[in-house]
């Protein structure tokens, strides 16, 4: 087992991850020398070259539908940039009602956003530093049927508005809903940057893309990421 050490970040917890086992979930990101890690560093360099211009530091990473691996790319991306770019990284569990980003890293679930929305827990209290350098993980803290209005809420309001004063130095990657299951994304859209899509080979169909793109036709779309094609056409802007 390949573990990594965790540094003591203030104010934030600190686990251990098990890389080999985030190599096995396809966290492809932390690999040296191989293929798909090197597609994440050429996502990486889009993103950047779409946000950087602009001042913009918050991201929302949402699909068509699900299946399509935005979580996955949520994790591989946020790994990437917190490597490549030697940028702080914060990336949010934004999908309440179907948490995932704390499985992929092999992390607690809880305490999360859940505990910050339906208690008095402070921000600083649900972080947890995963053993990676330079990135952060504000996970879920479990699932929340109610998610559509927590969205719509000040206290959504609060916590937007608290990161981004809080953390000023780093980028926020939000892992939201796919944009056909619920209002979510939509809400979600109007608290960050730009927003990034993602499809699947072979799975997203073009009515599934004229629908999600309807639904962002007014919102900064930074572009397509395309999973499971071909490794030469894996990006699509």
């Amino acid at each position: 087992m390949v573990e990594a050490p965790a540094p003591t970040y203030f104010q934030t917890r600190s686990v251990r991850v098990d890389f080999e086992k985030l190599v096995d979930r396809k966290v492809f990101s932390l690999l040296k020398k191989d293929e798909v890690a090197d597609q994440y560093k050429l996502l990486r360099t889009m993103v950047l070259s779409g946000i950087r211009p602009k001042g913009h530091r918050t991201i929302e990473v949402t699909s068509f539908k699900e299946g399509e691996g935005k979580s996955l790319t949520s994790v591989n991306l946020a790994i990437t940039l917190a490597n490549e770019s030697r940028q702080n990284i914060l990336l949010v569990d934004m999908d309440l009602r179907r948490p995932s980003i704390h499985s992929i890293l092999g992390i607690d679930i809880k305490p999360g956003l859940k505990d910050y929305f339906e208690g008095d827990t402070p921000i600083e209290d649900i972080m947890i530093h995963p053993g990676i350098e330079r990135l952060t993980v504000l996970p879920a803290g479990g699932r929340m049927d109610n998610s559509t209005e927590i969205m719509g809420s000040p206290r959504m309001e609060n916590l937007i508005r608290d990161i981004r004063k809080r953390y000023q130095d780093r980028y926020i990657i939000f892992d939201s809903p796919a944009l056909n299951r619920c209002s979510d994304p939509i809400v979600l859209s109007s608290y960050v940057d730009a927003i990034l899509l993602i499809a699947r080979a072979n799975y997203t169909t073009t009515e599934d893309i004229t629908a999600g793109m309807a639904l962002v036709k007014e919102k900064n779309v930074l572009g397509i990421v395309l999973n499971d094609s071909e490794i030469s056409r894996r990006w699509a802007y």
